[in-house]
This record gives C-alpha cells, sequence and structure tokens, in this order.
C-alpha cells in the first residue's frame, strides 16, 4: 500500500483469510516495516487512508480484528446518526466474559479515554436499554462452565413470568436474568417456562416489550435457542435488503425537494443496510466452524446459497472481498 493507489487484489487475497490472531501478528510486523511520516502504521489505520467507499470499510473492519471491530460497531451508530442500534445489540449482548473484556480492552476512542464503558454511559440516554447495555459490559455474565442448583432455575422462571405479568415495569427483573445468565441456564429456564407456564417466553417477552429492550431479548434468546439459525436469519434479512430493497412510501412526488429529501433519506438508508451486511459478515468469519453451520442453516431455511445471495447483492472488489469471507476453509 505504499503506493498512491493500494493493490486491492492483494488486500482481497491476505486480510479476509487471516485468523485473529495471524491478522495480529501481521499489524505488529507491518507497523514494524511500514512508515509514514517516519513513524510506524497500523494495517487497519492504512486501509482506511488508502480506501473508500464499503470496500474501504470492510476492509478496514476486518482489519481491526475481532475484538476492536466489536467495539466499533458499538459507538458506529452515533458516530454516524445511524437508527441502527442493531449493530450495537449485536456488537455486545450475549457475549461470554472474555469476549467482553477483550471488546473492552480492544476500544479506541480518546474522548472517552478508550473506554467503551464511558461511552455508552455518555452516548444512550438513561433508560432500559442503557441499563442493559451496561450491565452487559460489566462482563460479570454467569460462566458456561457454571452449573447451579435447579432451584436457581426454578426462581429465574418464576421471575420471568412475573415480569411477564407485571401491568407496568417487569423489564428490569427480566434483562437481569436474560443478560447475565449464562446460554446452558438459559437453555433450561426456557424449558422450564414451557412446561410449567405452556408458553413461549421468547415470543411472549417480545409481545410485552415491543420496543429496543425487547429486541435485545429477543436476539440473546434467539442465541440461546439456535446459534447458527439465528445468524442464518440475520444474515438473510441484510441480504435481501440489498437485493429486494423496500419501495419508498411516495416514489412520485410532485416536489423537487421533497423527492430530493427522499432521494438523501433512501441513500442513507440503503448504506445502512450495507453497514449491517459488513458487520454481520466480518462477524461471522472469524469463527470458520460457526460459519460452516449458519451456512447449511441458510440453505436449508431460505433454499439459496449464501454466496450466491452475496454475489447478488454485491458488487466490484466488495464484492471479491464479501466472496471471500464467506469461504470455510482455510
Amino acid at each position: 500500500m505504499a503506493s498512491r493507489t493500494p493493490d486491492v487484489d492483494v488486500i482481497i487475497d491476505i486480510i479476509p483469510a487471516l485468523s485473529h490472531d495471524q491478522l495480529l501478528e501481521l499489524r505488529t510486523e507491518y507497523k514494524r516495516h511500514c512508515k509514514v511520516q517516519g513513524r510506524g502504521i497500523n494495517v487497519a489505520k492504512h486501509i482506511k487512508l488508502k480506501t473508500t467507499g464499503n470496500f474501504g470499510k470492510i476492509a478496514y473492519v476486518t482489519a481491526l480484528g475481532r475484538y476492536e471491530s466489536e467495539g466499533y460497531w458499538a459507538n458506529y451508530w452515533y458516530q454516524s446518526n445511524s437508527a441502527r442500534r442493531e449493530l450495537l445489540i449485536e456488537a455486545l449482548m450475549g457475549r461470554q466474559n472474555f469476549e467482553m473484556r477483550e471488546i473492552k480492552d480492544a476500544f479506541r476512542d480518546k474522548r472517552y479515554s478508550d473506554s467503551l464503558v464511558r461511552c455508552m454511559d455518555k452516548e444512550l440516554k438513561a433508560d432500559k436499554f442503557r441499563k442493559a447495555i451496561l450491565m452487559a459490559l460489566e462482563g460479570e455474565r454467569q460462566e458456561e462452565s457454571d452449573a447451579w442448583p435447579t432451584e436457581y432455575r426454578n426462581r429465574d422462571v418464576d421471575t420471568l413470568y412475573k415480569a411477564l405479568k407485571a401491568r407496568e415495569g417487569g423489564e428490569s427483573a427480566m434483562l437481569g436474568v436474560v443478560v447475565m445468565r449464562s446460554d446452558a441456564h438459559l437453555r433450561e429456564v426456557l424449558r422450564t417456562y414451557e412446561r410449567k407456564y405452556e408458553g413461549n417466553f421468547a415470543r411472549d417477552a417480545l409481545r410485552k416489550s415491543n420496543n429496543l429492550v425487547g429486541e435485545l431479548v429477543a436476539h440473546i434468546l434467539n442465541g440461546v435457542i439456535n446459534r447458527p439459525a439465528r445468524d442464518a436469519m440475520l444474515l438473510h434479512h441484510a441480504l435481501m435488503d440489498l437485493i429486494e430493497p423496500p419501495t419508498p412510501d411516495h416514489p412520485h412526488s410532485s416536489k423537487t425537494a421533497t423527492a430530493a429529501s427522499s432521494s438523501s433519506a433512501t441513500k442513507h438508508e440503503r448504506q445502512q443496510r450495507f453497514e449491517l451486511l459488513i458487520s454481520r459478515l466480518v462477524r461471522l468469519h472469524w469463527d470458520r466452524m460457526h460459519l460452516g453451520r449458519v451456512k447449511r442453516e441458510y440453505e436449508e431455511k431460505y433454499g439459496r446459497v449464501v454466496e450466491e445471495d452475496v454475489e447478488e447483492a454485491t458488487k466490484g472488489d466488495f464484492r471479491e472481498f464479501c466472496m471471500m469471507l464467506c469461504q470455510t476453509g482455510r
């Protein structure tokens, strides 16, 4: 990338194929050998300086590595005036404690002294959603190896039932269970809830909290129930939104200003859909075994092949990079 125009083929061949650890090794060596104004430069930062558009963004985010990229998405939505809170939810929720520690350690934003907790505390408005994000950032979720006694499970089942039946509130108690318990524990809670109360808690929770809290709870519980199916659904949504974008409500406005405003909004919405695809595809590619399961689930559920839909939804160098991320063999 020392030349004025970077060789995108080299970026496409190398960056998507590396594991997280290999990428960290590359970053160390790159900084040692590549100087800008006499100082070593981070390969991710160099990619950002030299490339543009969706290709530039996906190459940059991948070069950040498995954990720094999640911190990027966690605070990206407010920097870009994005209404896509999915970027934040998917980056942080349902994480194991070691992952949360890595994400917090890798976070970089000088305005918040490189503290993701401080960033979220300042940028999110004071509500239950912020409370859930900050709770998750504590990194004190029940470990998957911690098997709690049956009475703990039964208490959580009753807590969730009471939270759903409460006329007002109940969301804080619900979040205390869903955000802070392990996947294995939550699976037992959901099964017991279904036996005892003859209901589907995940569905009932979304009905009660048809808001950001509901979305957050649904994301965690869908992952608990079947993570490959959840991630296949998220990938499918992102791709279909690009292949078959929603039509504007008023495509034939008579006012030029309104039409221009509508066009600008549509362009912004389309860019947000690309960002969802980038975040989901990059996240999946770090775990090739999980990606393989997601691809099989995708084909079984939707009767389509991921690579074919990626090819249809994207173009140019961006498409080539996306296709490389889809490879499950190293």
